[in-house]
């Protein structure tokens, strides 16, 4: 059975590769091939830090190692899956009662669990949303958002922790009920400074897999691949700005970076890392740089040098 299981995810993760696969050799005019998983290409690696794939270019018999990691909190996406069928129903019961069109959002905490799992704590917890959402709905005028999360807190039997709700009423005509949600802790447009960690650590651990294929393999070329699919999504944009954000040594091995969503692949660019020869720093960078680096002779920035240089930021 475990290893049934395990070849579903194999044959799920291999398709994705596959399309980024297309992608790079469709870009850069190239013919990469997956020859197999790590373990089954090198069965000396199993139970060793090693990568995910192994691939190879048709023509050149270069070989290319692939690392996938994958974006979405599983644990996170259930809770947010319990709750979204929940609203659903929600939605279903009293979209066509309502006085123009709306949207409702909720947001759960990290480590909050629903208490939903008990058919009467459901059924309650329903009656309760629909009920304030409608008495909610009468009074709101056009552009107008109300939180909703007291009048539910007052009439439940558990406690709904930092959990928020809000109705915002976004248009008159009509008889509607939209649903938005956010998970705490789920990735945003920029990341915050704790999730940015994560992230970081995500990368990091695929830099260290991948190095494995550089320096004992002698692989010339590294491709992380981030998965990203489930009800909660990241973007692209989220992943490449998070990337500039985090120290260059976490990505050192790694030569190219992809995004994959379903059908959409995109390449997350490397940053370039930014660097001023020494004689070019303002003097107290200099010092620095050369008491960190036990470097000396290096003659002292002009002032145009250091106007220009504070001027290009």
């Amino acid at each position: 059975m475990a290893r049934t299981k395990q070849d579903t995810k194999d044959k799920w993760e291999r398709k994705r590769v596959q399309r980024v696969l297309d992608y790079h050799n469709k870009k850069y005019r190239v013919h990469i091939k997956i020859k197999g998983k790590t373990t089954d290409v090198y069965p000396n690696l199993k139970g060793r830090l090693n990568w995910d794939w192994v691939c190879s270019d048709a023509q050149t018999g270069d070989e290319v190692a692939v690392e996938v990691k994958r974006l979405t909190d599983p644990k996170l996406e259930e809770r947010w899956n319990i709750m979204w069928q929940l609203l659903e129903e929600v939605r279903d019961n009293i979209s066509n009662e309502l006085p123009g069109s709306f949207l409702l959002h909720f947001n759960i905490p990290r480590k909050y669990y629903l208490q939903l799992r008990g058919q009467l704590n459901r059924q309650e917890f329903k009656n309760i949303l629909c009920k304030v959402i409608y008495e909610t709905a009468q009074r709101l005028q056009l552009g107008e958002e109300k939180g909703l999360t007291p009048q539910i807190i007052e009439q439940l039997p558990f406690s709904l922790s930092d959990c928020f709700f809000s109705l915002y009423k976004y248009r008159d005509e009509g008889s509607a009920l939209g649903l938005g949600s956010g998970v705490t802790g789920f990735w945003s447009t920029r990341l915050s400074e704790h999730e940015l960690k994560r992230f970081e650590q995500l990368v990091s651990d695929a830099n260290k897999q991948l190095n494995v294929a550089k320096k004992k393999f002698n692989v010339k070329d590294t491709f992380l691949v981030f998965i990203d699919e489930g009800l909660r999504l990241a973007n692209p944009y989220t992943v490449a700005d998070a990337i500039k954000r985090i120290n260059h040594d976490s990505y050192s091995q790694i030569n190219y970076i992809y995004y994959v969503s379903g059908e959409k692949v995109e390449e997350i660019p490397l940053p370039t890392p930014s660097w001023k020869p020494s004689c070019l720093l303002l003097p107290e960078q200099q010092d620095r740089h050369q008491r960190k680096r036990g470097l000396v002779g290096c003659k002292p920035a002009t002032a145009s040098q250091q106007s220009g240089w504070r001027a290009g930021g």
